[in-house]
C-alpha cells in the first residue's frame, strides 16, 4: 500500500488544508508543463495527484486510514516474536536465613555490635574512637616499607 502522507510530506494527523497546501506547491514543482520531456517529473506528478485523490477526500482518506490501521496490525502480527527471557534455574535447597545470617555477620564485622542480639562486639567500631595514632590517609610509608621488607 502505497504511503500518500509521505507522498505529500504531511503527517497522518494533517489538516485537510494541510493536506491541500502540499498538493498544491508539490503540482506545482513537479508540473510536466514545466518539466517537458521529463518522464519522471511527470510519474511524480502523478503519484501526487493520486495521493490528493485519496487525501484530499474525507470518506476515501477515512477508508484509506482504516485500511492502513488493518495493514499494520496484520504486520505486527505476522512479526516474529520475541522469545521472553529464561528464568534462572531455581536451587531446591536455597534458604533465605542462610543468606541473612551470613549478612548479620558482616554488619556485626563492620559496624562492632551484633543488631539480633544487641550484644557489642568491638568497641573501638562503636564509638569511633581508636587508640592507635590517627595517621595521614595519603601516607604511604607503611605500604612502601611492608612491600621493599625494610624499615
Amino acid at each position: 500500500m502505497k504511503d500518500y502522507y509521505g507522498i505529500l510530506g504531511v503527517a497522518n494527523t494533517a489538516t485537510a488544508d494541510q493536506i491541500k497546501k502540499a498538493y498544491r506547491r508539490l503540482a506545482k514543482e513537479n508540473h510536466p508543463d514545466l518539466h517537458p520531456g521529463d518522464r519522471q517529473a511527470e510519474a511524480r506528478f502523478k503519484e501526487i495527484n493520486e495521493a490528493y485523490s485519496v487525501l484530499g477526500e474525507e470518506s476515501a482518506r477515512g477508508r484509506y486510514d482504516a485500511d492502513r490501521a488493518a495493514e499494520a496490525r496484520k504486520q505486527a502480527a505476522q512479526a516474529p516474536k520475541r522469545p521472553q527471557a529464561s528464568r534462572a534455574p531455581v536451587n531446591p535447597n536455597f534458604d533465605i536465613s542462610n543468606m541473612a545470617q551470613s549478612m548479620g555477620r558482616g554488619f556485626e564485622s563492620f559496624f562492632g555490635f551484633n543488631p539480633e542480639t544487641g550484644e557489642i562486639t568491638n568497641e573501638e567500631k562503636l564509638s569511633g574512637s581508636s587508640s592507635k595514632k590517627k595517621q595521614n590517609p595519603l601516607d604511604m610509608s607503611q605500604m612502601f616499607e611492608r612491600f621493599m621488607g625494610f624499615k
